[in-house]
């Protein structure tokens, strides 16, 4: 599942991927768990393509630093 794959990326230190889940569960434990495992965003489905495309934006500018 998702959880699994932060954690996977989180735990290999030589990975500097950005993680931007994309989830239609939004509910409070899903979003605070994905944060915990070290998700740097999370969006709800449905969402816009204009957010996602600023989001992502953001994290890249974030990440080359």
């Amino acid at each position: 599942n998702g959880h699994e794959v932060i954690s996977i990326l989180r735990n290999d230190r030589k990975n500097f991927t950005p993680i931007l889940v994309l989830s239609a569960a939004g509910a409070e434990e899903n979003v605070l768990k994905a944060f915990e495992l070290g998700a740097d965003d999370f969006m709800v489905k449905p969402f816009s393509l204009t957010e996602l495309n600023i989001r992502i934006k953001k994290l890249l500018v974030q990440y080359k630093k």
